[in-house]
């Protein structure tokens, strides 16, 4: 009988181990603790079962063991690729693939979007309470930031009628209830289906990016991973080990491959500072910056612990 994984992680755990201190030791601070100690990567960030889906009763775990196996494989070459001083965009593109991944696969992504998704769907009998396609479409792309609606669509909901647009997305709803199992599981086609991530990774192929290093090796990792105002992405950022965090910011035109800068003291800050407050319980790093952090914020940073 084979031993089904039941312990998924959220971030993967070759990322959590470029986070080891210079004894070569992981130590992790837990949120629910306060307590900083030694930790294997296999116990951090993860959630039981926060990946199976069960369609008919029986367990499958193929999103943890086949899909986000194979998009953490790439992702740790791309990982390698870039913390080794490759900076073309032929790199860029690769890690934007694992961000974009990195993004829907977050607990929070994936629990909600089921709901997210009915969300959307019903939002299309707005349709009849604008004056136009234009209006429509504006109000749409505001909402939904990523997604579109053809004018052609437009014109067939019209045409069902409300009462037939209204069968016709109850339908829909009640297909997305019905694909992933159980409502307490995850609809995990956000994370498999390459159209989500894709949108997601335009949209950060469109920021300019910045590579910016430590020589003190100060960054930390929160389980949230990466950074980004909710909604509308307008920036994001990563550490992605303790010597080197990724920049993303909004441009027109944005510059191709990566720029590398020395990172000034106020951005690792800043930034250690946001990974804490942002995390859910565990933050990994070197064990002095974790005992810093401890004294200076404790475990105000962590009003909201979720269990992992």
């Amino acid at each position: 009988m084979t031993n089904t994984p039941r312990k998924h992680h959220f971030v993967p755990q070759f990322w959590i181990r470029r986070f080891a201190g210079s004894d070569g030791r992981l130590w992790a601070y837990d949120g629910d603790t306060g307590r900083i100690s030694e930790r294997s990567s296999k116990q951090l960030m993860q959630i039981f079962n926060l990946y199976t889906v069960q369609p008919s009763g029986a367990d499958d775990t193929t999103l943890e063991t086949v899909d986000l196996n194979k998009i953490d494989s790439e992702g740790s070459s791309a990982f390698d690729r870039i913390l080794k001083g490759d900076h073309t965009q032929s790199a860029k593109n690769e890690f934007a693939s694992f961000l974009a991944a990195q993004v829907v696969r977050d607990p929070n992504v994936v629990t909600s979007y089921n709901l997210t998704a009915q969300e959307l769907t019903l939002s299309l009998l707005n349709a009849f309470d604008a004056t136009d396609f234009d209006t429509f479409r504006q109000g749409w792309e505001a909402q939904y930031p990523g997604t579109s609606v053809t004018e052609t669509e437009f014109q067939h909901i019209h045409a069902l009628s409300l009462r037939g647009t209204e069968n016709a997305l109850e339908l829909i709803i009640t297909a997305l209830d019905d694909t992933e199992g159980l409502p307490e599981l995850p609809f995990t086609d956000a994370v498999r289906s390459p159209d989500s991530r894709n949108i997601i990774r335009a949209q950060l192929l469109g920021f300019d990016w910045t590579l910016k290093t430590d020589a003190s090796d100060r960054f930390i990792l929160g389980d949230t991973g990466v950074l980004y105002n909710k909604g509308a992405m307008q920036s994001l950022s990563a550490p992605l080990s303790r010597g080197a965090a990724l920049f993303l910011t909004p441009s027109e035109s944005p510059k191709p491959g990566i720029s590398s800068v020395s990172a000034a003291d106020h951005e690792v800050t800043n930034l250690n500072i946001e990974s804490a407050a942002r995390s859910r319980r565990w933050i990994v790093g070197e064990r002095i910056e974790l005992e810093r952090f401890r004294s200076q914020v404790g475990s105000s940073l962590l009003p909201d612990c979720h269990k992992a």
